[in-house]
Order: C-alpha cells, then structure tokens, then sequence
C-alpha cells in the first residue's frame, strides 16, 4: 500500500476514534436525579465532606442504560429562613421540549437541546428552583442543565472563565451544581476537532510534498549509496550459471577460469609470488556473453560477488557517483576483512562512467562523470590497498575509454569476446537446442552455416523463435484434428512434434531482419512490388560478378519490419579481415540496387537510403582507417572528443586532408556505382528473368538462384569494370588529375 495513503488512513483513524469516544462517553443519564456525593466542593463545603442526597423529581421515565454516576453537588435549595427574602414563586414552565430517540445501544436516550447562556443567566434569576441541577464536565466548554420536569439542555460557554462567573451564580442562586471527570483526550478532540484537522492536513500536506520531492532528486537522502547487488548471498541471487554454459568465448573462459582457480587456491600462488590481476576488462561486440561470463564467475567463485551497471555510478548532481565509488569499495574492504575472502566486483556497460576525459568547458553531468571516473581509476589503484578485491568490466566500446582506466594495476587484463566463430556458433546451439524435438535434417552444422555473423544473443534467440513457430503449427495442427472427431489423446498420437529446418531459417530472418508480414505484402502496389523486385534484383546479379561478395543463399522481397526485401549472402568459412577488392565489391553490390531501377525502371525511391549509408561508410574507412585509396596508407581515425566529451569536436588532422578525405571516398563511391550500372546493363536479360520469379513468388533460394544463373550466363566481367583494383592504377590515376 502506498506510504502516504497509510499516513491518512492513519490519522482518520485517530481522529474517528477520538470523536466517537468523546461523542458517546455519557457521565451520567440525564434522566436520573442528581445526587450528591463526597466531590463537593461548593458553599464552603469541605472536599471529603458527605453531603445529604436531595431527590430531583423526574417526569420522564426511561430504563438505565448505564449506573447512574455520582457527581460533586451544591445543597439543595433551602427554604425561607426568619429575615430573608421569599423565593421567587415560578411555575417551571417547560421552555425547552427533549427529543427521546433509540440509539445503536438499545436504549432511549434523551437528546438535549442547546439553550443559549443568557436564557441560563434569566432562569437562574427568575427561576432557579426549577433547575433540577447542573452539570459541569472537565475539558468541556458546556453545562448540561436538567430541569424538574425532566427537560434537558446544554449551554456553551465561552471559556474556563465562564464556567467560574456561573458556579458563583449558581451558588448564590442555591441551584445544585456538580462536576463530573471527562476523558482529557476526548475532550480535547470534541473541543478543538476542526484544529485538529486541520494540523493533520496540512502535516499530510508537508510530509506529501517532502516525499515528492525526494522522489523527484533521485531519494536525496540515499544518493550516495551503491546500488550494486550483492549477488552471492541473499534474494539477488543471479541466474544457475557455469563456464560449461559458456560457448563460443574459449580465451575469455580461459582467462576467468585462471581468476577463479586464483580465488579457490590463493595459497598455492602466494607460495609462488603471483599477484592476480586486479582488473579484467570483457570487450566485444553487443551480444557475445559478456556478462553471461560474469554470471558463471558468481556461481564458480567461492567469493562475494557484487554487480553494477556504470550507469548506476552517475547522476544529475555533481559529487554523487564519486560517493557511490567510494561507498562500494569501502564495503569490498570490509567484506574481505570479515569473510577472509576475495570480492569480485562485476561492472557492465562500463563505458558509461569510464569514458574518455575531456579539457574543454563541459556541462554539469559531464563533470559528474569526470569526478565519477577520478575516483574509480584512484579506488582502484590508489594508496589505499585493495588485497582481495578483483574487478571485471564490461564494454563494447573499448575505444571510448580512458586511457588510464586501461593500464597494468587497473584492467590490466584484456580479454576479447568476439563473436563466434563456426566451431562456436555450433557449441552454442547445441547448449540453446537443449532437449527441444529437432527433425531429421536439423544439424548443427546446417545451423552454424546459416548464421555467419550472428552473436550468442542472436542464436538463443533463433531457437526461442524457432520453437515458437514450431508449437504454434503443431497447435492449429492438433486443434484441427479434434475439430475433425478425434481425440486429443488420438490427436496427439497422429502428431509428430518436431522443430524443422524451415523454422530455423524463419527465426534466423526474424533476428536479423524482423518480423514477416504477408497481410501488408497482399496489400502493397504493384508499383511498390515491382521497385522492391528490381532494386533486389540488382543486388544479386552484382553479387554474382563482384568476386569479394560471399555466395547468395536467399532472394526475397517479403515485407519485414526492417526491410521491403533483402539478398542474404553466406561465406563459405569465417573471415578476419577484408582485402581491397572485397571492400569494393561490397560498395558495388550495394549500390547495383539503385543502379537497376535507374536502368530497368528509369526512377528511384527512398529505399536504398541504407544502401548509401553501408557504402559510405566503407568507402570512409577504405580512405580514412584502411589506407586503401590514392591518398596512400594513412590512418586519421575518427575526430576528436568535443567539449562535452563526445564526438564533434576539431577532428586530428587539418582542413586541407579532411577535403582530400572526403573528395576520394566520394571518387570511391562513383567509381563504384559506374561499375553497377555497367553491370546492371550488360546483365539485364538475367537481371529480368529474376524479376519475374520474384513477382510472382517473392522468395528464391540458392538451388533455384544457381540454375537462373546457369540458364542466363554475365556477359560482363570484373575486370571489365574502370576500377582501380591495385595501387599502381590508383597512382596513375591520381597523377591523370
């Protein structure tokens, strides 16, 4: 329940309570005659001084619903004595009527009515025996009156004063008078229950907005506290994880066992002088098991183990991570001090607080970062000793880091988690596939061939789809046969549960481009269709001619989420790195798309905007990163940090190499989307013949692509294309300008 609704739950609830009990708390019935007892304390009567008991007649007769309650009374009114006056003669009139209703308890109950002072005041003077007595309550600014003829009614009074000026009346008047005790709280609350309601409001009001606030500043008062989870004790266990969980990531598993090996047996290597490393930083691509590795390190371990994200060190307010820092190795210390054992400290995305720093004038969460990586690289290898406590980082952005994060004494362990390799993309089906019913034709091997550049992630996520598809067709499969009379036991019986090849290759097309879509397809122009068919068309007949382009092994131009259609290309084994001509051909097939609606359709539309992008950028880094252009081997990289410490800022080299720069990719990505043209037009005749399948199925595969080609040989070849392919013709032809 919400804190602040249990706060005015709370305060209600007193408040009722405290009505109720000073609302329903009779001293006395009031119907009852007054008696005297030892209280009184009027008239020059002694306190403890029995008084003599003077009945009250009462007209108005109800059963006892509570024992009549002795107050403290004056005398009786006396009669005449010889010399004074004689009382006023009165026919106690009735002035006020009572109300008799049944209440919740059972019983009549005389309701009085409200008579105002002053009538008070000229019934004492006019009458005063007809005033059967008068009660006064401690705490309560009001008398309760009950005349001789039963009727009864309250008087409010001002104040204590009030209640003195009329004792003394009534006393001088010889009306009996008594006190009787009230619950001070009761009393308090019927007397001043606006007030109080109104402090209680504005407390909630207060309290309310304090907490809003807190809310709103990220809980001021726990800014400075880590908000790692301690994951080797407690709720916040992590998930059941072990290296032999771990595939596709050998060298990492390697350099982390060594680490755990160090935990368990840290005698064994002090006997030998070897110090652990301090820090392993995980570096890789988004995807790879980087913090799966963490994982298995907490279940492997014998030691604390905490986990943070960077993002967690670094807030709004400058000072706040840097206390964050300090406040999660002073808990390492003293763990390790406690325990006897070593604290593994796991932080993810650490780029986002140990990011490269900057001099130029940043903004205040630029600032907080800096102070937040000062104190880290200082924790981390300081004065402060940090025996026992090992820290593991996690990045996909190693190149965004600072320098001095990255030195022997801080990560002084780099480990590479790169995506898997064939051998591994099969370790990690086979871990994924578990004990899911696969067909016959399903390998594993079949499986790692389809999935070239595909991460850990994406393959898990393969086999979720795959099992998806699979149980949804032996769903509508099973529904049918017991719509048709059968059984489901017969039903299932008749079933053959099994996850195909065809579902694998539907999940591997929804991890990499999206979600199918064949509603929106059957709706799409023809127009559309036909721009889709020949724009894809291009890529592949440019595939076939470019030689650095890896083999097709899929057509199609089904709508997905993330593409109108694709040519999916498969290398035949796994690749490190990219020669001048493979780079070229990249450009040219990806390029050939627009060629081919420029020369079949003569028009163009929006959907090669990805096309250009992949282009460019391998044209930038063919020039700028790579050294494969007329300008020579050079590498300038990236430009520089800006003020704020991200991109933008004067790039490390000047104006006049940055124009060169861009003029020679430019010249790159020309030369490239020529030679697509050249190829778009010398191919036609095949470049149609796939148009026409593709209209009328959307999707071809590798064995029909391969008979097409066959069928319709390129009369055009790589050579035949005006490319610089080596770098004597680039000189040439950067001396011909």
């Amino acid at each position: 329940m919400n804190k602040n609704l249990k706060f005015v739950i709370w305060i209600v609830s007193v408040l009722i309570f405290a009505f109720v009990v000073g609302r329903f708390r009779e001293p006395f019935e009031v119907n009852k005659p007054i008696t005297t007892t030892a209280q009184y304390a009027g008239r020059g009567h002694v306190s403890g001084h029995a008084t003599p008991t003077v009945p009250s007649p009462s007209p108005v007769s109800s059963p006892a619903t509570t024992p009549a309650t002795s107050v403290a009374v004056a005398p009786p009114n006396s009669t005449s004595t010889a010399g004074s006056a004689p009382a006023p003669v009165n026919t106690c009139s009735a002035a006020a009527t009572t109300t008799v209703i049944n209440t919740a308890r059972g019983a009549r109950t005389v309701v009085a009515t409200t008579l105002p002072v002053s009538d008070l005041y000229q019934m004492i003077d006019s009458s005063p025996s007809c005033i059967s007595g008068v009660v006064f309550r401690n705490g309560v600014n009001a008398v309760h009156v009950v005349r001789t003829n039963g009727n009864t009614f309250d008087v409010n009074l001002s104040d204590e004063g009030g209640k003195a000026a009329l004792m003394t009346k009534l006393a001088s008047a010889h009306v009996p008078f008594g006190v009787v005790p009230v619950d001070p709280v009761a009393g308090f609350v019927s007397n001043n229950f606006g007030t109080i309601l109104m402090v209680g409001l504005a407390i909630l009001f207060f309290v309310g907005l304090r907490r809003a606030q807190a809310a709103q500043m990220g809980k001021m008062t726990g800014m400075g506290k880590s908000r790692g989870k301690d994951v080797s004790k407690g709720t916040d266990k992590v998930a059941k994880v072990t290296f032999k969980d771990v595939a596709g990531a050998d060298e990492a598993v390697k350099e982390l066992r060594r680490v755990v090996k160090g935990i368990v047996g840290a005698q064994i290597y002090s006997e030998f002088g070897a110090e652990l490393p301090r820090g392993i930083m995980l570096k890789g691509p988004p995807g790879t098991g980087k913090t799966l590795l963490a994982r298995a390190v907490a279940n492997e371990t014998d030691g604390n183990f905490i986990a943070e994200s960077g993002s967690g060190f670094v807030e709004m307010l400058v000072g706040v991570g840097a206390a964050r820092v300090r406040e999660l190795f002073a808990t390492a210390r003293k763990t390790v001090a406690e325990t006897k054992k070593p604290y593994i400290i796991f932080i993810d995305e650490i780029d986002a607080v140990g990011g490269k720093r900057s001099s130029g004038m940043g903004s205040g969460g630029n600032r907080e970062a800096e102070q937040t990586l000062n104190e880290l690289l200082v924790q981390m290898d300081g004065i402060i000793d940090n025996e026992g406590i090992i820290i593991i980082g996690a990045t996909n952005r190693i190149d965004m880091l600072d320098e001095a994060l990255l030195r022997p004494g801080r990560f002084e362990v780099h480990v590479n988690v790169d995506l898997p390799d064939r051998a591994g993309r099969e370790a990690i089906f086979a871990i994924h596939v578990g004990k899911r019913p696969l067909a016959a034709n399903v390998t594993m091997a079949a499986l790692a061939d389809r999935t070239f550049g595909y991460s850990g992630a994406e393959i898990k996520a393969i086999c979720n789809r795959a099992s998806i598809i699979a149980a949804e067709r032996f769903a509508a499969r099973l529904n049918s046969m017991v719509a048709s009379g059968m059984t489901p036991a017969q039903a299932r019986l008749e079933l053959t549960k099994e996850v195909t090849l065809n579902d694998f290759d539907e999940g591997i097309d929804f991890v990499r481009y999206g979600n199918a879509d064949p509603g929106k397809q059957s709706r799409m122009r023809v127009e559309d269709k036909e721009n889709t068919s020949v724009h894809e068309s291009g890529h592949a007949c440019a595939a076939v001619v470019a030689p650095g382009v890896d083999p097709v092994v899929k057509i199609t131009i089904m709508n997905r989420s993330k593409a109108l259609g694709y040519v999916q290309t498969m290398p035949d084994n796994d690749r490190v790195s990219f020669t001048r001509t493979q780079a070229l051909s990249r450009i040219v097939m990806a390029m050939a798309g627009r060629a081919a609606q420029q020369v079949i359709l003569g028009t163009c539309d929006t959907g090669a905007s990805n096309d250009f992008e992949q282009a460019t950028d391998m044209a930038r880094k063919m020039v700028a990163s790579w050294g494969m252009s007329r300008l020579g081997p050079i590498s300038v990289g990236q430009r520089g940090a800006g003020p704020f410490g991200g991109g933008g800022g004067n790039a490390s080299y000047g104006d006049d190499l940055s124009n060169e720069i861009d003029r020679e990719w430019r010249y790159i990505v020309d030369l490239c989307y020529a030679a697509a043209v050249k190829i778009v037009t010398a191919d036609k005749e095949r470049l149609m013949a796939l148009h026409e399948i593709l209209m009328k199925q959307e999707t071809v595969l590798a064995g029909e692509w391969k008979a097409l080609m066959e069928r319709y040989p390129s009369k055009i070849k790589w050579e035949d294309l005006d490319l610089p392919l080596d770098f004597t013709s680039m000189a040439a032809a950067k001396s011909e300008e």
